[in-house]
């Protein structure tokens, strides 16, 4: 899975738990939710009482925003989702486990993430950045993500992460979004983290 199909597949989540709010009762809509995204029922009723409220309505207009911009470019890395998104949601309050699968993280990053408490990058992370940058080559990440391994297949597959020779792609994808996408989460100044 590229970038872009890694970065629809949300969307579309998104989409439809709006859709079900916008046909049902708002019980019904989160329990019919739940059942098509059982692994993350909880962002589900966050996304779900958003929906019901009109919270969701500008939020999911800057995910299509977001998503016309990854789709012009089909990067092999997605960006990371919107920070305005994740901020309003409460998104990194919820449980690690469903958010991680929401968002299509690897289990191997996400059981890395909550058993090891890898939140940042720590000395294995340098250790194969040295090797990566030692062959001429960047790696590129989508923001906020702590993959088990800079070298993790998993991660790779799921459009998370890669070793470019090239991101001159992926800084224009990243000024894009920073341009079109202003938003106040502090802990996001860039939709990519690229370590060269």
């Amino acid at each position: 899975m590229d970038g872009y199909e890694s970065f629809k597949r949300i969307v579309k989540v998104v989409e439809h738990v709006r859709s079900l709010v916008d046909n049902l009762p708002l019980n019904d809509a989160i329990a019919k939710a739940q059942t098509t995204c059982k692994d993350y029922p909880k962002v589900i009723s966050v996304m779900a009482e958003a929906a019901s409220s009109s919270r969701l309505i500008r939020l999911e207009e800057r995910l299509r925003c977001q998503l016309s911009v990854i789709e012009k470019y089909k990067p092999i890395v997605r960006p990371a989702i919107d920070p305005e998104f994740a901020l309003t949601l409460l998104l990194y309050s919820l449980d690690h486990l469903e958010v991680g699968l929401f968002l299509g993280y690897p289990m191997c990053c996400i059981r890395s993430f909550i058993d090891l408490c890898r939140m940042f990058f720590d000395e294995r992370h340098k250790e194969e950045l040295e090797k990566v940058r030692g062959s001429g080559l960047n790696v590129v990440l989508t923001a906020g993500f702590v993959p088990c391994s800079l070298n993790c297949v998993n991660a790779v597959r799921a459009g998370l992460l890669s070793h470019l020779r090239d991101v001159s792609v992926i800084r224009q994808i990243d000024a894009e979004l920073r341009k079109k996408l202003p938003h106040s989460h502090p802990a996001y100044q860039s939709f990519y983290e690229v370590l060269s």
